[in-house]
């Protein structure tokens, strides 16, 4: 007897385990695993010929492509953190102040992921210490000594002069620079521009911190303490994605699997015409937590099968049950999360809902209407 249980035991396949610890802590999945199980044969042979459409119908970015942007990255890290310093001696601080000052460079969606197009922009996020305002990033309010003379060629849409020490200036007057556009009014303030080709939005987001450190951790929930409301939408886009990222990315496989049916999802939304938050469909963000989500019931299924199992999935969703890769939870810091009571007051067709701290709605645009032709695409 003894005999038998230890070999049933063994045959037993290890237990799958999808906690995530991100941030300082312990992320579970918000439904459990429905089939742990690998995919069968006949649809790991379906699985090499998707392999072949992927190779000839879904780009992926070249090596010098990558090379490119990596190098671009790196470029705009180093003059953000030397702006960084600048607004430090500017303001007083001392020689020690100024140097530990900091500043990072963050990816968001797409890029981040690893799911990026070739000609797709690069989503950027600049983190900053307390000590850089708006002002300072956008060079605006700025009164020039009575000789400046504002260049003729200059290209600034809203026609002012601006602090030649901003970082908005030190960037447009970059030689690599082309298409600079600062956005200052918008509820999330942005510089959007073209690095040696590459397309680049930039967001800010000043934190309620002396300095920000090379090891500065954006996924923890107290980074959002005290700032202000386009900072915490800034930091949300690269805290969002990092927590994706770490709930499909148990096992390198499992990612690589992950990556491949965003791809594949990405491309059916975009040809049927489904790929818009604007038109009340789901963008990027709500493509990657809902492959995600499929990935969390079925962790072992490859390419193919995952990719059959998401339109099943979301063939027989129950909305507005909400999609959610993990329960939201409240970090205590004031911000609003989203609860079902709220989903139902305001008439929520169709949540998906965010995993980073403070959770939120992705798919407010979405409609009956959309979600009808939603529904009837997945059949």
């Amino acid at each position: 007897c003894h005999l038998l249980t230890l070999r049933t035991s063994d045959s037993m396949p290890p237990p799958i385990d999808l906690t995530a610890t991100i941030g300082g802590r312990k992320v579970t999945p918000a439904l459990p695993i429905v089939d742990g199980s690998s995919s069968p044969p006949n649809e790991l042979k379906f699985n090499a010929s998707l392999s072949s459409f992927i190779s000839q119908n879904v780009p992926l970015e070249s090596v010098e492509g990558i090379r490119t942007r990596e190098r671009v990255l790196v470029k705009m890290g180093t003059l953000c953190r030397e702006w960084v310093k600048s607004v430090a001696a500017k303001r007083g601080l001392s020689s020690d102040a100024v140097a530990s000052a900091g500043g990072e460079l963050f990816t968001s969606g797409s890029y981040r992921l690893g799911v990026h197009e070739p000609g797709a922009d690069i989503d950027t996020i600049v983190v900053v210490p307390s000590i850089c305002t708006k002002e300072d990033f956008f060079g605006s309010g700025y009164v020039p000594p009575d000789s400046m003379v504002q260049d003729d060629d200059d290209d600034d849409a809203n026609n002012e002069i601006r602090d030649p020490d901003s970082l908005a200036e030190r960037i447009r007057r970059h030689p690599d620079v082309t298409n600079f556009i600062p956005v200052e009014g918008a509820a999330v303030p942005i510089l959007t521009f073209d690095w040696e080709g590459i397309n680049i939005d930039l967001l800010f987001a000043r934190l309620n911190a002396p300095s920000v450190p090379a090891n500065f951790d954006i996924d923890n929930d107290m980074v959002l303490s005290g700032v202000d409301s386009s900072t915490e939408k800034s930091l949300n886009g690269p805290r969002v994605t990092n927590l994706i990222a770490a709930l499909v990315g148990g096992t390198e496989e499992r990612y690589q699997t992950f990556l491949t049916v965003v791809r594949l999802v990405r491309k059916w939304a975009k040809a049927r015409g489904l790929y818009s938050n604007k038109l009340g469909y789901w963008g990027g963000v709500n493509i990657n937590i809902a492959v995600a989500l499929v990935l969390q019931l079925y962790p072992n299924a490859c390419p193919a099968s995952l990719l059959r199992k998401f339109f099943l999935v979301f063939k027989s969703w129950r909305w507005p049950n909400p999609v959610m890769l993990t329960k939201p939870h409240d970090a205590e810091l004031g911000l609003p999360v989203w609860n079902a009571f709220q989903a139902a007051t305001m008439r929520q067709v169709a949540p998906m809902i965010t995993p980073a701290y403070p959770a939120m709605n992705s798919t407010l645009s979405v409609s009956r209407q959309t979600l009808q032709i939603l529904h009837e695409e997945f059949a």
